[in-house]
C-alpha cells in the first residue's frame, strides 16, 4: 500500500464512521470535514517503518507492529463488504508478514455491533478479549483541562477524542481493569469533570462487565486477539 492511497483508504474509513455511527451514536459520531485530517494520518501510517500496509482492490488494512503483538484499528472493505474472501486476504497476510518479525498476535479492534467483520474475526479463530462499555452523560459545568483522574478503584483520563469523531465534548476513558465498585462514582466524577461520555474497558463476561451491564451501559466497541488461522466460514451477515 502506498502513501498515495491514503485518500481512497480515508474514504472508506469515512463511509464505515457513518454505518457505525448507527450502532453507537455518540461513541462513533463522524465530525463534518474530517476526512482530509484522516487522509493525513493515513499517510503518516502507511510510511511508518512499523506499519505493516496492505490493500486489495477492494478494501485495506493497517497494522502498527508493536513489541508483542500487531494492531489493528483501520480495516475495512468498500460495498459489498466481501469479509470471506478480502477480509480474510488481508488479514491472513497481515499476519505472515508480522509473523516474519517475530511477533505471532494480532489484536483487531471493531464496531461491536458490526457482526460481518466480527464474523471474519471469529472464523480466523480470534476471540474478544476486551469490550469498551460506554455510557452517554449530562456535564455538569464545563469541562475540566485534560489529565489523569483517579479515585477509589478507579484510575483514567479525561480527553479529547480523535478528531475525525464529534462526541460533543471531552471523554472519561477509564484504566482496565477497574472495580465493579466503582461504576457509579466513575460517571459522577466524568460527569463533574464536563464530559459527555465515560468509557470503561472489561473483559467479556467479568464482573465488572456484568455490573456495567446492571447500571445500562452498552458495548461500543469489542477488541479480539489471537493468531489468525482459518477455521470457519464467515458468519453473522
Amino acid at each position: 500500500m502506498r502513501a498515495d492511497d491514503a485518500g481512497w483508504a480515508a474514504g472508506l474509513l469515512e463511509q464505515q464512521r457513518r454505518e457505525y455511527a448507527r450502532y453507537s451514536p455518540v461513541f462513533w459520531r463522524p465530525a463534518e470535514g474530517a476526512a482530509p485530517l484522516h487522509e493525513r494520518f493515513l499517510r503518516r501510517q502507511i510510511a511508518a517503518e512499523t506499519t505493516v500496509a496492505l490493500r486489495t482492490s477492494r478494501g485495506f488494512i493497517l497494522c502498527e507492529s508493536r513489541p508483542h503483538e500487531g494492531y489493528v484499528d483501520d480495516f475495512t472493505l468498500a460495498r459489498p463488504r466481501r469479509w470471506d474472501e478480502d477480509g480474510a486476504a488481508l488479514l491472513l497476510a497481515v499476519a505472515e508478514r508480522l509473523a516474519a518479525r517475530g511477533i505471532g498476535t494480532l489484536r483487531v479492534a471493531t464496531a461491536h455491533a458490526d457482526r460481518p467483520k466480527a464474523g471474519l474475526l471469529r472464523a480466523l479463530s480470534l476471540a474478544v478479549a476486551e469490550q469498551w462499555w460506554v455510557h452517554e452523560l449530562l456535564p455538569a459545568g464545563p469541562p475540566a483541562p485534560p489529565g489523569r483522574v483517579s479515585g477509589a478503584g478507579f484510575a483514567g483520563l479525561l480527553t479529547q477524542v480523535p478528531p475525525v469523531y464529534a462526541p460533543g465534548g471531552p471523554v472519561f476513558l477509564a484504566d482496565s481493569p477497574a472495580e465493579p465498585a466503582a461504576v457509579g462514582v466513575i460517571a459522577h466524577e466524568a460527569t463533574e469533570r464536563g464530559a459527555v461520555l465515560a468509557v470503561i474497558p472489561a473483559a467479556p463476561d467479568s464482573a465488572l462487565a456484568a455490573e456495567l451491564r446492571r447500571k445500562g451501559w452498552t458495548v461500543a466497541s469489542d477488541w479480539y486477539a489471537g493468531r489468525p488461522l482459518r477455521i470457519g466460514s464467515v458468519s453473522g451477515s
